[in-house]
Formats: C-alpha cells, sequence, structure tokens
C-alpha cells in the first residue's frame, strides 16, 4: 500500500528508536517552526538496526500477548523497516526524505494477515513511524511538566479534512517525544493516548526508549523492548529489505 505524503504514518519502528531528536543543543528558545524543523529531521547516518519487543493487549476480560521484531536499514535520505509480528505477519515500511521536509511512505502488508497482527493489539500503522509529527502545526501550547521533564506541546493537525488534531509533548531541551494525544474534530478530550517511557541515551547520541503505552477508552496496549541496537553500516549491515521470513530466523 502506498501513502503519500499527507498521509500519517512512526509504533513500532521509531517508537523505541529516536535517532533525529538526540542533539545536545537546548531546544527550549527555538521559535515553534524551528523546534519542529529540527525535530522532523531524519537520521542522516549510514547504519541498520534491529530491536526486539513484547506486546500485550488488554481490552475487557481479553488478554493477548505476542511479540515483535523490528530490522531497520538508514542511509542519508530513507529508511527501510520490516516488522515481524509473533513470528508470522511481517509488515515493509519505506520512508524517504525530499527537500520538502514533508517524507513519502509506503507500508507494506502482509498478503496474507494470520490474526493476530498489529491492530488486534490496538497498534495502527502511524504508530510505527511516528509521522504525526509532520501533521500541520496549529498552535503551540503552554509548556507542561510531563514525568519530571519540561515540554513543549504542541498542536498538529491532520492534513485530511475533518481527521481531527494531535497534540505531542517533546522534551523541552532534546526534542523527542514524551507523549501523543489524538483528538477528533470538535473534541476536548483525547480518544487515544501514546506515551514513551524509560528513555535513555546510548551510543552515537542515540535515544532509546523502553516502553511504549497505548491507551484508548476500554483497552490498554503495553510494548516492552528486550534489545535494540544500531551498527554502522560496515558492521555486517543487512540488505535494504531487511529481515528474512521470520522462520527462517529460529534459532
Amino acid at each position: 500500500m502506498r501513502c503519500g505524503s499527507t498521509l500519517w504514518l512512526v509504533g513500532i519502528v521509531l517508537l523505541s528508536l529516536v535517532g533525529g531528536w538526540s542533539r545536545a543543543d537546548d531546544f527550549a528558545e527555538l521559535s515553534p517552526e524551528d523546534f519542529l524543523a529540527r525535530v522532523r529531521e531524519p537520521f542522516r547516518q549510514d547504519a541498520w538496526g534491529e530491536i526486539t519487543g513484547r506486546l500485550t493487549y488488554v481490552k475487557g476480560s481479553v488478554h493477548q500477548k505476542g511479540t515483535v521484531r523490528i530490522r531497520l536499514t538508514f542511509s542519508p535520505d530513507s529508511l527501510h523497516a520490516q516488522v515481524v509480528v509473533n513470528e508470522k505477519n511481517v509488515y515493509g515500511y519505506e520512508q524517504t526524505h525530499g527537500d520538502s521536509g514533508i517524507p513519502e511512505t509506503v507500508l507494506d502488508l502482509p498478503e496474507k494477515e494470520e490474526p493476530p497482527g498489529l491492530a488486534d493489539y490496538g497498534v495502527q500503522p502511524e504508530d510505527i513511524t511516528f509521522s504525526f509529527i509532520y501533521w500541520q502545526f496549529v498552535r503551540e501550547l503552554p509548556k507542561e511538566t510531563f514525568r519530571q521533564r519540561e515540554c513543549r506541546v504542541f498542536e498538529l493537525r491532520h492534513p485530511g479534512e475533518g481527521k481531527g488534531t494531535v497534540r505531542v509533548w517533546f522534551d523541552a531541551t532534546r526534542g523527542f517525544p514524551l507523549q501523543a494525544q489524538w483528538f477528533q474534530p470538535e473534541a476536548t478530550e483525547p480518544w487515544r493516548t501514546l506515551e514513551l517511557k524509560g528513555a535513555k541515551k546510548h551510543a552515537n547520541d542515540l535515544w532509546f526508549v523502553k516502553e511504549m503505552r497505548l491507551e484508548g477508552p476500554d483497552w490498554k496496549t503495553q510494548v516492552i523492548f528486550d534489545h535494540a541496537e544500531i551498527n554502522p553500516v560496515e558492521k555486517g549491515a543487512p540488505e535494504p529489505t531487511g529481515l528474512p521470513e521470520a522462520k527462517e530466523r529460529e534459532e
């Protein structure tokens, strides 16, 4: 499925890897436009990464668990990723960056998705790529403290007519997102919330997130990441297409 630059898609792929938002500069004094321009900068290095994690979804009496494996390759102007859920369903993703600052994305779904898939865990494509940070700027709200971090809070509008807005809490000095809340048009309460926990700085000025939580009115999803690594391409980099079929990776 091809998605144009106007379609929002960043949950499992970049929810645990925050590369472009790692600089030590103080973002707090930037104008709203300059702040967003900085946090939207792509990760411009030749590198590859692997991430593994566990999914837990709860809705009423339903408790569903699963696993996720992710492999990514980076180049100065693109990102390729494959996400494998429960060693069965393989999702392909490509993001390319041009001069406009708005990425073009391509999402490939499994030919025959075997339940449970991403949607069965409450995860949507936009959770994979954080592309909601590219939505249209509406306004900056007053600063707030979230999990003992000072945050700049931005309201962004979906580029599609009548698709609602998202509010994103960015760390004021580092620029990486800590929370997002989605609102239907004219609504005063969010219908969906994403929260990132356990952000830690690793080598090469990269930040990794240990946990992601998604929540709706009657359901919750938790993603715990057990392993994450980023390596330069010369260190055994995989092909851009990334992960082979899951059954071939059993150890």
